[in-house]
């Protein structure tokens, strides 16, 4: 799901598939290139993303996570269909409310959701089968302790701060710090365009937990004032 702005604007039914491309994780990731060298990369509620095709054609080991996988790809596109248009409606009401350089329209925007939706689909089926695509969702997940070295929150914790609350946020990412090094997650607004007000509490939550949380800035913003990941490791 894309950081849609006005409460009103959208009339979108929960959390919709909304993908990105590899290029889009490293700039809000801060990734410079994909790590090779770490066990699988993890990226959570990764939707109709192509982050996993793409960094695995460059030699990255990569999982994707979510509910959504439990359909087949067709049903998928059928359901992004019938998310774009209101998407497309949303972007254009609320251009104000974006920061048009990464971006250089809401045509852009909807270019890149096409084409990562895509290469997302080409990938998927075999990717289901080598076990790149896992129907599962957080807080509790079917993996082993340290199997990853990096997971990977795009645009879900936080931004659905309103259907989310504190508690669910400890202990998804407590999970993800689990079964990986390190746990980063984007944007740290929500849909609204406000900073989430579970954020101290979960910074909190996780520091009880012996994680460390800590705020770092990224040289990527969309979404005015979301220019800043979060970032948490064991202690």
């Amino acid at each position: 799901m894309d950081t849609l702005p006005a409460p009103g604007s959208f009339n979108l039914d929960g959390i919709v598939p909304w993908g990105r491309r590899l290029d889009e994780y490293a700039a809000f990731f801060g990734l410079s290139a994909v790590p090779r060298g770490w066990p699988a990369i993890l990226d959570i509620g990764a939707g109709p993303a192509s982050f996993a095709a793409e960094a695995t054609r460059q030699g990255a080991r990569v999982v994707a996570l979510d509910p959504l996988y439990r359909f087949g790809g067709d049903a998928i596109r059928r359901r992004y269909a019938a998310t774009r248009h209101d998407m497309a409606a949303g972007l254009e009401r609320a251009q104000r409310r974006f920061v048009w350089d990464f971006y250089p329209s809401p045509a852009d925007v909807l270019r890149r959701r096409d084409e990562a939706l895509e290469l997302f689909l080409d990938d998927y089926d075999w990717g289901r089968i080598c076990g790149r695509y896992l129907a599962a969702a957080l807080p509790a997940l079917p993996l082993a302790d340290s199997s990853f070295g990096l997971a990977l929150v795009s645009h879900l914790l936080f931004l659905y701060s309103h259907e989310l609350d504190a508690d669910f946020h400890v202990e998804a990412l407590a999970e993800l710090a689990r079964v990986a090094r390190e746990v980063r997650v984007f944007p740290l607004l929500d849909l609204e365009g406000f900073r989430s007000p579970h954020l101290e509490a979960v910074v909190a939550g996780l520091a009880e937990r012996g994680l460390v949380a800590e705020e770092l800035p990224v040289a990527f913003e969309f979404q005015k004032g979301a220019t800043s990941l979060l970032r948490v490791r064991r202690g």
